[in-house]
């Protein structure tokens, strides 16, 4: 197969014209201890390089860049004051700026509590070659959009967040028709279980793919990033949409737990083992063109170059679990005003052999024994969530910031401040020699909207065990809702950060309810399928429907029936209405039958 590492940014530094030179954060070319973070693009504009060092500065990041000329330049860096968003005190985020080794005077991302340009003073810029550095002050998640540097009188930088605004693409010498990657019959959008289900099952009935992931690694949820533990059971079924999903699964035996439980690299294997598959890591979705009222392209760029592509293929697949492609692409969809459940951001924390030190900051909330549940077995799971009444895109930092502020108080109000006393004998527990070991700084939602398609399907029909003539990918987790946890909200109701689950044990989890296959494909785009949470099901529906295996199982089901409408030159709603049979003859292959075409597979399941 072919598979799209990054590029080799070395030889990408930007040669910018004079007047402006910007350098975006993601492109460094050495990020250091920084990482970079995609998950706010559609709101903010970019990815940004975050310093997360749970309260120890991380290494500086560094990269180098082209100036046709020298002079003096006025710097200004694209941050923010997150924990002053929060309406907190002080600054929990700050870090410096150096260029050609010289610092910056000015102290960064300590000023506005939205996304802005600060000034950092005025830099001599050499010809040629130069050099750039963040040094990060705190470890507390400092975080840097751009740099951009202007030697023009009265330059004001604009803080545009549209994603690829024109104005970056121009100072960036983008150009103006995106590369072109096309001949696809399957373009997968969105690298978790579904996205991984969707491309395997179609390069293996012969169809060529994109699958398109916007982190360095695959998994979603289920990454070692978020470590959510795949969920959801494997029961026998007619149809073998399982057996792929046992070739890319973890066992992990906790949630969170250590990173290589998350099987990061089986699932990398799998992949690049398919010949007919081309995977884009580190590539990010952010548009569509339309051709009628059907997708004709996907507008992508390389987070690590800013390098902007096109993707072309017979049908797309909507994987992101936000919706964003069925949302740009105008599908009709639903999305709950309120009461969403939120997003996780899971933390570990062990016991050293000497004593560990964690700053007490005037920003940590000052929370109390009462306040949150002590994080048993040293980890916080599931139930740290967050975000319930927050846009879930447009507010969707706001929720992960105010996560991260949560579990940090509560490690300060562990550590430095006595909360949790011994049962026996009232006094603190001792955690001079405990540390924080990660905080997932990639949130994992559970819900954003519901993109809809032919079937709708809904708690009752679950309830009900209604019969769908189309019936296929058997969901055996019961509906499962989560609410603020009522004990814990009284004290923050404003924020609350802990949750409570809900269950209705509708479900036999060893025999499953069998999904339509129509909840996986958009009622009015006729070549778009979604497998993931974003499905067509309502809000009660998804408590069930939303766990790992039973994603994956769903891709598996949309990669055969994309491979199917291939040959057959048919949109999904018509594989339904007039292919019905042949669908299902696809979804009884096994997970390892292998053909050359589409077309192939057709001939054979026609035998």
């Amino acid at each position: 197969m072919k598979f799209s590492w990054l590029a080799a940014l070395l030889s990408l530094a930007p040669v910018l014209h004079a007047g402006e030179i910007l350098v975006e954060a993601e492109t460094f070319q050495n990020k250091g201890g920084w990482k970079t973070d995609t998950q706010f693009i559609e709101s903010m504009g970019s990815p940004y390089l975050l310093a997360h060092g749970l309260g120890t500065p991380v290494a500086d990041a560094s990269t180098t860049f082209q100036s046709e000329e020298a002079g003096t330049f006025k710097v200004w860096v694209r941050t923010k004051n997150w924990t002053k968003a929060l309406k907190r005190e002080g600054a929990a985020g700050t870090f410096n700026v150096s260029v050609n080794g010289k610092q910056s005077d000015e102290t960064l991302g300590n000023a506005d509590a939205s996304w802005s340009w600060q000034p950092a003073g005025s830099t001599e810029i050499k010809k040629g070659a130069n050099t750039i550095q963040l040094h990060d002050l705190t470890g507390f998640d400092g975080r840097v959009d751009a740099i951009i540097f202007s030697n023009e009188e009265g330059f004001t930088p604009p803080n545009d967040s549209t994603p690829m605004a024109a104005w970056r693409a121009k100072l960036l010498n983008h150009p103006e028709t995106p590369v072109l990657k096309d001949d696809y019959d399957l373009v997968v959008i969105g690298g978790g279980y579904g996205g991984l289900g969707a491309a395997i099952s179609a390069s293996r009935m012969g169809a060529k793919v994109a699958l398109i992931q916007n982190r360095p690694v695959l998994g979603g949820n289920g990454s070692s990033e978020i470590q959510v533990w795949a969920m959801g059971n494997l029961p026998p079924s007619e149809y073998k949409f399982s057996d792929i999903i046992r070739e890319i699964e973890d066992k992990a035996k906790a949630s969170p737990a250590t990173k290589e439980q998350f099987v990061d690299d089986k699932k990398l294997k799998v992949v690049m083992a398919e010949k007919n598959i081309d995977l884009f890591l580190s590539h990010h979705a952010y548009g569509v063109t339309m051709k009628g009222d059907e997708i004709d392209e996907v507008k992508v760029f390389d987070v690590n170059t800013a390098e902007p592509k096109r993707f072309k293929g017979k049908y797309y697949v909507d994987c992101t679990g936000h919706g964003f492609i069925g949302l740009w692409a105008k599908a009709a969809y639903v999305m709950a005003e309120k009461g969403r459940m939120g997003m996780s951001n899971m933390w570990t924390w062990k016991t050293t052999d000497k004593p560990v030190s964690f700053p007490d900051e005037k920003w940590m909330l000052p929370l109390t024994e009462k306040q949150f549940p002590y994080p048993r077995h040293h980890h916080a799971q599931w139930f740290w969530e967050g975000g319930f009444d927050n846009h879930p895109i447009d507010e969707l930092e706001k929720t992960r910031d105010n996560n991260l502020l949560a579990s940090y108080s509560a490690w300060n109000a562990i550590k430095n401040h006595g909360a949790y006393k011994n049962r026996t004998t009232g006094e603190p527990k001792k955690h001079t020699h405990a540390k924080m070991t990660w905080l997932a700084y990639i949130g994992g939602t559970r819900e954003t909207l519901q993109l809809l398609g032919d079937v709708v399907l809904s708690d009752k029909d679950i309830e009900a065990k209604k019969e769908f003539p189309d019936g296929c990918v058997l969901t055996t987790w019961s509906i499962d809702l989560h609410v603020p946890h009522p004990i814990y909200t009284k004290y923050n109701p404003e924020n609350p950060f802990i949750s409570k689950d809900i269950h209705r044990h509708s479900v036999d989890r060893k025999v499953g309810y069998p999904i339509p296959y129509r909840c996986f494909y958009s009622k009015n785009i006729p070549n778009l399928f979604m497998a993931g949470r974003n499905i067509s099901v309502t809000r009660e529906a998804l408590g069930t429907i939303r766990v790992m295996k039973t994603i994956g199982m769903m891709g598996v089901a949309v990669g055969r029936a994309a491979a199917l409408g291939s040959a057959l030159d048919a949109s999904p709603r018509e594989l339904y209405a007039d292919h019905l049979e042949t669908l299902k003859a696809a979804w009884r292959l096994e997970g390892k039958a292998r053909f050359e075409s589409p077309e192939a597979a057709v001939k054979s399941l026609k035998q």
